[in-house]
């Protein structure tokens, strides 16, 4: 990798229409045509034919013509490699990414850890590529420095000037939005001006008689013009002793007269912030002190990105083109002005040339499902009546008014007569294509053998049956991508039985973890205790083991409390010298989640029971937290020390069943979404091939 950034795979990014289009029709002009619209350049020609000669200059200019130039300068994507000098990313994580040269339309992208900023998880990425334009806009509203209850004039309603309406009007100014294209205004008073004006020769009177005749208390020129006219307009239109801010590419030949008279101040902001152009911060990756420089242009980026995610500013809105990048044609052919459409934010996609679907790896669908009940009553079919079944789950069942027991069967059907008779069910069948059949069941509970669950949750789906499925979901990637690719056909209703985010002290953390603003550190310590070698946990075949059977839990625990995703995992176990000992029912886990909070699972088989079983910490943004054995919970926050304990125990068995069938009779989605359960399956599959390899894993998705 080159230099002390990132290589990122983009997903989306933004054309710049003005700017990308002024560079489009600069490229297609003879060298004399250039050289008009770049006098500057000129004058640094000649300036170098007097020192180096006409050769020399004559051979560098031709060779930086014909070195093609890449467009674009802002996007988002993700993260597939991180220079070892970069600590604040990691592979997997989700970046949008700013500067030309770098942030181009490009499928992968190299760009410095300065110019990279993390999405918040509620963004998406074509909101996130708008990263460099919003920077540019907040730098700008910035520099006017306005206060709340002020006026300010908007000079350009292109992205730029929608994006800083949406600013201005955030954070409690009066917008007044002037452009000359008519199609711009009524989006202005969208984005939050309080009207919108056309230039031309009525607009200074208008404004003034808007403001009392005191005039705009600063005037922000995000226009892109060859003429002096939006600066001049700004001159009519500030008030005495006012700001005028150029952001946009506008002709400087500045009226003395109204910006004497007036004693009018003007001030250029520069791109993105403080430290755009500077070499030391944005390629070699030294940053400004905070207290010093409070606002740099990554601090920016985070900020714009920070106010989509809060919903202070719309930028969906403002996208009215997208196109794959095997459209990019089309796209420029838009942007090229020959168009009659109205063109403003065009995003670029990447979804065809970043797609990474395999038969393990498939994607989630994300419409909501629709609860298969609809006449009120959660019809069971009970699927498993052994003793977690029985002393756990059954009793549940049955004191919950909302079930109506129909169905039960298991291994033997002496036990399932007997089950049917302890807890009310109607009768006991002894083949699952029984329940599949009955009309009356619409909901199934799948208890059995950890091998059977994938084909029985497959199987249920596929009959529009919703269903409950105690932990795990299934055994392997294959049955995983499997069940993916039948409930997006038919996503009906479906609950893994992660009990313990349900505990009532669990739902006390959650209520502090859900207000902190800062990731956490989790710690959490099983006590689990041994089990057997011949046990049918233990069997590959039939168990699959306590890692795809138990850790589950813990990492949905983890997650839920984080409010995150596990992006990377790591693993490794003890060396046991005692055959009786599995290595991999003692181990240590360290999962990174997607919000930047960590968790550690120590997960110990050749412990000792007078140790209570579970024990979680939790610690981040001034507060901590210490849970035991789901009897006990103490918190330190800025409220001081309060413990509360529990007479008993309370995993959350009973409340994650009363919110199944809470979610079944009122037709919402599940209690748990599915992409978590999906992602927590996944998760658990991981920390296996972590161990077998010896090497983090990164979860792929």
């Amino acid at each position: 990798m080159k230099g002390k950034g990132l290589i990122v795979n983009n997903h989306a990014s933004l054309i710049s229409v003005g700017t990308e289009r002024q560079m489009i029709e600069l490229s297609q002009m003879s060298l004399l045509g250039k050289a008009r619209q770049r006098p500057d350049l000129v004058r640094q020609v000649l300036n170098k034919v007097k020192t180096e000669g006409l050769a020399t200059t004559y051979n560098k200019v031709m060779g930086r013509l014909n070195t093609p130039t890449p467009l674009g300068y802002s996007s988002a994507g993700v993260v597939s490699e991180v220079h070892s000098a970069v600590d604040r990313f990691a592979v997997g994580d989700r970046v949008a990414c700013a500067g030309f040269g770098y942030a181009c339309h490009a499928e992968t992208i190299f760009v410095p850890g300065n110019l990279a900023v993390k999405i918040p998880e509620n963004v998406i990425f074509e909101e996130a590529s708008f990263v460099t334009l919003g920077a540019i806009a907040l730098q700008g509203v910035r520099i006017a420095d306005n206060k709340l209850g002020e006026t300010v004039a908007v000079i350009g309603l292109g992205l730029l000037g929608q994006i800083a309406c949406m600013l201005l009007s955030a954070s409690g100014c009066r917008v007044i939005g002037i452009d000359i294209d008519n199609s711009k205004l009524e989006l202005a008073e969208t984005s939050g001006a309080i009207s919108a004006l056309l230039s031309d020769s009525t607009t200074a009177g208008k404004l003034l008689d808007m403001t009392a005749g005191k005039g705009a208390d600063s005037v922000i020129i995000t226009a892109a013009s060859n003429t002096a006219g939006p600066i001049e307009l700004a001159g009519e239109i500030c008030r005495e002793k006012g700001k005028v801010v150029v952001v946009g590419a506008v002709k400087m030949d500045i009226p003395r007269k109204s910006y004497y008279e007036k004693e009018l101040e003007i001030l250029m902001s520069r791109s993105y912030g403080p430290g755009r152009y500077d070499y030391a911060y944005e390629e070699g990756g030294q940053d400004y002190p905070f207290g010093y420089v409070r606002w740099t242009e990554n601090r920016n980026m985070r900020a714009f990105l920070d106010l989509i995610s809060t919903g202070k500013i719309d930028i969906k809105s403002l996208i009215t083109h997208r196109y794959d990048t095997t459209e990019a044609k089309a796209a420029y052919e838009l942007v090229s002005g020959n168009s009659t459409e109205t063109v403003l934010g065009v995003v670029l996609k990447y979804s065809k040339t970043n797609k990474r679907a395999t038969t393990t790896e498939a994607t989630i669908k994300t419409v909501p499902t629709t609860a298969a009940i609809s006449n009120g009553k959660v019809g069971v079919g009970f699927v498993g009546a052994g003793g977690f079944a029985s002393g756990v789950l059954l009793p549940i069942v049955k004191s919950v008014d909302k079930y109506e027991r129909v169905a039960i069967m298991s291994g033997s059907g002496v036990s399932a007569a007997n089950s049917a008779e302890m807890f009310g069910f109607k009768k006991a069948v002894s083949t699952f294509d029984e329940m599949i059949n009955d009309n009356s069941i619409n909901t199934l509970f799948i208890a059995n053998r950890h091998n059977q669950h994938a084909e029985h949750v497959t199987k249920a789906i596929q009959n529009n049956k919703a269903v409950f499925v105690e932990k795990p979901l299934c055994m392997n990637q294959q049955e995983l991508a499997d069940i993916i690719k039948t409930y997006n056909d038919n996503p009906v209703p479906l609950m893994v039985g992660f009990n313990r985010r349900f505990a009532p002290l669990v739902q006390k953390m959650k209520c502090l973890t859900t207000q902190l603003k800062y990731p956490v550190s989790m710690h959490y310590r099983i006590n689990a205790g041994f089990i057997p070698e011949n046990s049918w946990i233990q069997d590959e075949e039939s168990g699959g083991g306590r890692i795809i059977g138990e850790v589950c839990h813990f990492v949905d625990l983890l997650s839920y409390l984080a409010g995150s995703a596990p992006i990377k995992v790591s693993a490794d176990s003890l060396s046991m010298p005692d055959s009786r000992f599995r290595n991999d029912d003692n181990l240590q886990i360290m999962l990174r989640f997607a919000n930047g909070s960590v968790g550690t699972i120590n997960y110990v088989a050749s412990g000792n029971k007078m140790i209570s079983k579970e024990y979680l910490e939790v610690f981040g943004g001034g507060v901590a937290m210490q849970m035991d054995d789901f009897r006990t919970l103490t918190i330190a926050d800025s409220k001081g020390l309060t413990i509360d304990k529990k007479k008993s125990q309370d995993k959350g068995h009973k409340d994650m069943l009363k919110a199944w069938a809470d979610s079944l009779t009122t037709q919402n989605n599940s209690p748990i979404p599915f992409d978590e359960i999906v992602t927590t399956t996944r998760t658990t599959f991981e920390i296996i091939t972590a161990l077998e390899k010896g090497t983090s894993q990164w979860m792929k998705g």
